[in-house]
């Protein structure tokens, strides 16, 4: 994944955390344990019953440990967050045996 992030510097990224929240910004830069560096980051929020919520993160470090999925974020011609209506996503839970 190392060589994908670096072709993602500067650009748009959004991240899915293991918690279940949907973080998007500028990556400025990682580290070999894919701790996330974001400027102008914002976390979307969704809900059922209201449009989402857009809060504002600023510049925000994503642990590594805590990013189940990362994507280049689309420009334009996609979907409008703020038309979208869904249930939270959940916590990832790792069943232990």
């Amino acid at each position: 994944m190392a060589s994908t992030l670096s072709e993602w510097t500067s650009k748009n990224i959004t991240i899915l955390t293991c918690d279940g929240r949907l973080i998007t910004g500028t990556l400025l830069g990682y580290d070999q344990l894919q701790n996330l560096i974001l400027s102008k980051s914002y976390e979307m929020v969704y809900s059922i019953d209201v449009p989402p919520e857009k809060v504002e993160l600023g510049l925000s470090v994503v642990r590594g440990d805590n990013v189940a999925v990362v994507g280049e974020k689309e420009e334009e011609g996609g979907e409008e967050e703020g038309d979208v209506r869904a249930e939270p996503i959940g916590a990832i839970v790792q069943n232990v045996t």
